[in-house]
């Protein structure tokens, strides 16, 4: 649910040097030379997911956009804020001179006033910065983040201002994930702890560039922000039945399908590793079907911002034939679970 915040709306980095370059003049052989303005509106949505329907007002109540000129030299800054942000939200930009721009935007569901806390941007100087000096760095403490992130969006959108009343839509992306792994004992009467595992996403991918890539190799390590033993009441389960389940989730950037994380899951006692695999891949192969014959592995990772894993276990024994991810189950007696080929 979105939750109030103060309306915003301010220019920043302005300078001189971004007003010469937004204006041009009608007549250069005039001495009063009119310079030619234009109202330009950005228009907002988040379509990029599985569903593919306009979710751009549940993820989002504030936006923040930086203005790029056609050298990529930064203009300014815009920053808009409220509850009213919602699908179809357009953002006002007055007074851009023609030329060609480049629009870059984030956004995210705020829940402090210091939003988007989760990831820091470098302070950019109008007339200097450029597109490249524009990224996005997760926080973190000793290279491991064990935070519940907002969701964050980006997107970047190019495009020639013509004097007239120029729209410009602003496709965005998710960059963030969430993963919820669930612990099942293989048997009535085993008794699994949440003490007993760690959890643990050996990632790269905390530092990301205006468009959402990689902006640098950036080594991190993500854990759970929750994790708990979950049990079912005398009325959910019944006598002889398997009541409960360790629960753990965790939140990361937005995963790469080539840089290959690791999911691993370890004995606390013990430090043994009962499981390890290529994360991504494993995820990539839920995507059957139509979504596997039109978007890649990448953009099927995405797409699909939230993922739920069932493991059945017995004792320190993964049982890997008995794998729910989401709402598909997964046969993998035939799988390489280094990442190899998928052999579904």
């Amino acid at each position: 649910m979105k939750k109030s915040r103060k309306l915003g709306m301010y220019w920043a980095l302005l300078c001189t040097f971004a007003t010469l370059a937004m204006t041009s003049c009608i007549k250069e052989d005039r001495d009063d030379c009119v310079t030619e303005q234009a109202g330009v509106t950005l228009r907002f949505r988040y379509t990029y997911n599985v569903t593919e329907g306009d979710a751009f007002g549940r993820e989002a109540d504030r936006v923040l956009v930086w203005i790029f000129d056609e050298g990529g030299r930064l203009l300014s800054q815009l920053n808009e804020e409220g509850e009213y942000i919602d699908n179809g939200f357009e953002m006002e930009i007055p007074d851009l001179g023609v030329g060609k721009y480049t629009f870059v935007a984030w956004a995210q569901e705020t829940d402090s006033n210091d939003a988007l806390a989760n990831f820091t941007f470098p302070e950019l100087q109008a007339g200097t910065s450029t597109l490249t000096d524009l990224h996005a760095r997760l926080n973190r403490e000793d290279d491991v983040c064990r935070t519940e992130l907002n969701g964050l969006l980006c997107g970047t959108v190019e495009g020639e201002v013509t004097g007239g009343e120029d729209v410009f839509t602003v496709d965005m992306m998710k960059c963030t994930n969430k993963l919820r792994i669930i612990l099942m004992p293989y048997r009535a009467g085993q008794q699994l702890q949440a003490e007993d595992y760690r959890f643990v996403i050996d990632g790269h991918n905390g530092w990301l560039d205006y468009k959402g890539d990689t902006y640098e190799e950036d080594p991190l390590t993500y854990e759970p922000y929750l994790q708990e033993l979950s049990t079912a009441s005398d009325a959910e389960a019944a006598e002889g039945e398997v009541n409960h389940a360790v629960v753990a989730e965790l939140n990361t950037s937005r995963m790469m399908y080539e840089q290959k994380p690791r999911l691993r899951i370890l004995n606390n006692d013990t430090g043994e590793t009962l499981l390890d695999l290529n994360l991504t891949w494993f995820l990539s192969l839920q995507a059957i079907g139509e979504h596997r014959s039109e978007w890649s592995d990448q953009e099927y990772l995405d797409r699909q911002d939230e993922f739920a894993m069932t493991f059945f276990v017995d004792g320190d024994t993964f049982l890997m034939s008995r794998i729910i991810v989401n709402d598909w189950v997964l046969s993998l007696e035939n799988v390489d679970l280094e990442g190899g080929k998928d052999v579904l």
